[in-house]
């Protein structure tokens, strides 16, 4: 367990395992214990896994109004310089998935290889709950993620934000996602939104080197639904990137 400062907050992460690293980027609301304990103990035998806690979640400092996905992905660059683990696998559910696919859009060649879980790809015609269906349908468990640090109600400004700028961030620009030089997995459950299945088949279709893996039963949260299935995908899709990489394009 550990910290770094950026932009003058003090950020949170964890490191689990040994190996290729394996930089592992949460969902809204989350954090990175309760998002990746599981796959943890899958990755970590063979990967090194770089666990933050985003700007504004769990352990990490927050300034209100400042959780972008630039600002975050300007932590993740701080993160990755700060622990040496250049060019890194990177791994993201969600929010997160949407966070890494901006990071290597534009930070070309940061990332050896993305995997997205359960991705979006931004759609302004989407609705966007208010502060009242949040409040009625937000889960419990992720409510209290944030308590200790933050407050109880700080979940609710936390998402608020972050589904208001999610309302007014445009689609991905495919032609640009078509030219990402790294390889790309994408993992969605059959039973998660339909808009998510869609983009997943989308993101599938405009990069050439895309493989979708389609989980039976599984939901929005399909690393939790389908653990094994999952880190099981996401461990030969590792090994076989790891493979092709040489040891100067491994950080030790």
């Amino acid at each position: 367990m550990a910290n770094y400062e950026h932009d003058g907050l003090s950020l949170y992460y964890d490191v689990v395992g040994s190996g290729p690293n394996v930089l592992c980027v949460h969902g809204a609301s989350g954090t990175g214990a309760y998002e990746w304990s599981g796959l943890a103990a899958t990755l970590s035998d063979h990967y090194r896994m770089i666990i933050p806690d985003l700007r504004g979640h769990g352990a990490s400092d927050h300034r209100p109004g400042q959780v972008s996905i630039e600002l975050v992905n300007g932590d993740l660059l701080a993160l990755i310089e700060h622990d040496g683990a250049a060019r890194p696998h990177v791994l993201g559910f969600s929010f997160g998935s949407e966070v890494v696919l901006d990071l290597e859009l534009t930070n070309p060649g940061t990332c050896a290889s993305l995997v997205l879980l359960s991705p979006g790809l931004g759609d302004p015609k989407s609705s966007v709950p208010t502060r009242e269906q949040l409040v009625s349908g937000w889960p419990m468990t992720l409510r209290r993620l944030h308590a200790d640090r933050h407050g109880e109600d700080h979940w609710l400004e936390l998402m608020v934000e972050l589904c208001e700028r999610a309302g007014r961030r445009p689609k991905a620009d495919l032609a640009a996602l078509a030219e990402i030089d790294c390889p790309i997995l994408v993992v969605v459950g059959d039973r998660d939104d339909p808009r998510r299945v869609r983009q997943a088949d989308l993101v599938v279709a405009t990069h050439p080197r895309c493989t979708l893996v389609t989980v039976e039963g599984g939901r929005h949260a399909v690393h939790k639904d389908r653990a094994d299935q999952v880190g099981a995908a996401v461990v030969s899709f590792l090994d076989s990137i790891s493979g092709m990489l040489g040891p100067s394009d491994q950080a030790l």
